[in-house]
């Protein structure tokens, strides 16, 4: 897991991702790029947020500032729909093509991440009376690091494993994913879109 992330930020921003295929609005691969939109814009509030802590802890007053920050770590923690999206879903057909590795390596920075922003929530839910200071500090210890854990994840997702899988699954595979997700559910983003790939009428047929 510690050489997994030396190499996604040796990786990132060097990838050339000119020749990743370009999937169809309400794909599989579409839905986790949106919702890994949705995730970006709650890491950026919360940024925001940490950069000014100080004066939003004095002038917006400390309960509301940590209602603010504690309703933004609740919704991230809506990314676990989109990790067990992967983990039960794409990562099967990964194995399936004798690719083990990277599915067992990225469930376990799932776990990380997961436990990351338990802890966050856990500091911001102590008793007691949050000072400047203290705040300060679990933003250092708690808050910042389940932040990155997110952004991280993106970018391991976007530059390594969805093109990854692109070249690997079959529009067949990807329907039999796309039919499960509901199951499931969304994480930050409700798809509006159907997607029909070729073959569907087939698939729906057979399964009926």
């Amino acid at each position: 897991l510690r050489l997994c992330d030396i190499h996604s930020q040796a990786l990132e921003g060097n990838i050339d991702l000119s020749g990743m295929k370009i999937v169809a609005p309400g794909h599989p691969v579409d839905t986790f790029k949106r919702e890994n939109r949705e995730l970006e814009n709650v890491v950026k509030e919360l940024h925001e947020h940490f950069n000014q802590m100080e004066s939003e802890f004095t002038g917006l007053g400390k309960d509301k500032y940590l209602n603010t920050i504690k309703n933004l770590f609740n919704k991230l923690m809506d990314v676990d729909k989109h990790y067990r999206r992967k983990e039960n879903l794409l990562f099967p057909f990964l194995e399936k093509y004798g690719i083990t590795g990277p599915p067992k390596v990225m469930w376990g920075k799932h776990d990380e991440t997961h436990d990351l922003l338990k802890n966050a929530i856990n500091a911001l839910n102590m008793p007691g009376d949050f000072t400047p200071e203290m705040m300060q500090v679990k933003a250092g210890l708690y808050l910042k690091p389940a932040a990155k854990a997110i952004a991280d994840m993106i970018m391991k997702e976007e530059e390594i494993l969805l093109p990854m899988t692109l070249d690997k699954l079959s529009e067949t595979d990807w329907y039999e994913i796309y039919r499960q997700t509901n199951e499931i559910g969304f994480c930050l983003y409700d798809p509006t879109i159907t997607w029909k790939p070729q073959g569907v009428a087939i698939a729906e047929e057979s399964s009926a």
